[in-house]
């Protein structure tokens, strides 16, 4: 999902870090072209790729991959040693292992620890984190780092069975379905760990050196931006919607998506809802995003905006990206 947004908490989250070292959080965000108004709209968001310029900036500011939120510093480098230690490996199963004794030997604020079983296996963290700083988002990034570098590694989409948290479900609970890409999410769990399939640990690896030489120029936009796929009916749903506003090729209609996925309507809803979405909250989450991707990154019109996501007129448009967002679509424009 080229056009999916970051919450504001995750920025506040990696922004704990370089607070604690005596850095402004404003001047870091205006430095990158970034509102600093996200730290206090909650309704404000990022595009995926401007997150991830943001990790970097800050990685290369503290020269510490863990930036800043654990007790030691992880190294610069160390995500390029996991990966090449990787790189060898036959298979996912072996790719995990691999992850687990490297990030053992790597950090000595981060332990992982793998265990395979008859239908599936998974790799788990513990961490220490640094005083004042949000523990959770660290599991977060943990998990999602591993599962995307997999993904990497097998040179397509790895469907994660389960994710097991050790937090209290968040407020933001909403955002881990796209995160973890529609995976089953339980919360105060005894570990922080994604399960993988039998079938999806025998996956082979398929990258190569050059490949690698490639992800390591800028790992965390190609990490974080690489296609979404997933077996989770709400992103397939989601993808189907992207296209279609961006291409203008109407509106998304329950009854033509049906049809598209080859189901009827009620089916269609009964998935959705076990995937904790609805069709139409589906629906403005993609017209927002898709809204400010269109805003910030084309020299459309505000009204041909409108237009391509549906609105017969500009001022309905305006409206609702106030709503979504707290701003017009012309003052985000000018942050």
């Amino acid at each position: 999902m080229r056009a999916a947004t970051i919450s504001p908490i995750y920025v506040k989250n990696v922004l704990n870090g370089v607070i604690k070292k005596g850095y402004n959080r404003e001047e870091i965000l205006r430095s990158l072209r970034l509102p600093a108004q996200i730290l206090t709209n909650n309704k404000l968001r990022i595009s995926t790729l401007e997150f991830a310029n943001l990790t970097q900036a800050i990685t290369e500011l503290l020269r510490d991959e863990g930036l800043g939120l654990l007790t030691k510093p992880t190294p610069i480098g160390s995500f390029k040693l996991l990966a090449k230690a990787c790189l060898s490996d036959r298979d996912i199963k072996e790719s995990i292992a691999t992850w687990s004794e490297a990030t053992n030997l790597i950090n000595n604020s981060v332990s992982a620890y793998t265990r395979i079983e008859d239908e599936a296996g998974y790799i788990a963290f513990d961490y220490q984190k640094a005083d004042n700083t949000d523990g959770f988002y660290i599991a977060e990034m943990l998990l999602s780092n591993v599962h995307r570098f997999l993904c990497w590694l097998a040179n397509d989409f790895l469907p994660i069975e389960r994710v097991d948290l050790r937090m209290p479900e968040p407020d933001h609970s909403e955002e881990h379905r796209l995160v973890f890409y529609g995976a089953p999410v339980f919360y105060n769990q005894r570990q922080n760990a994604i399960y993988l399939s039998q079938q999806t640990m025998g996956r082979a690896c398929q990258r190569s050196k050059e490949d690698l030489d490639a992800l390591l120029r800028r790992p965390e936009a190609q990490l974080l931006t690489q296609p979404r796929q997933s077996t989770s009916m709400s992103i397939r749903v989601r993808l189907w919607m992207e296209n279609l506003f961006r291409n203008s090729s109407g509106f998304p209609k329950l009854e033509e998506a049906s049809l598209f996925f080859e189901m009827n309507e009620q089916t269609l809803r009964r998935r959705l809802k076990a995937d904790g979405h609805s069709f139409k909250q589906l629906k403005e989450d993609t017209r927002r995003d898709m809204a400010m991707y269109y805003i910030k990154e084309s020299g459309h019109s505000i009204e041909e905006i409108g237009f391509r996501l549906g609105f017969s007129e500009a001022s309905t448009f305006i409206r609702a990206f106030k709503q979504w967002t707290g701003l017009t679509p012309l003052n985000y424009r000018k942050l």
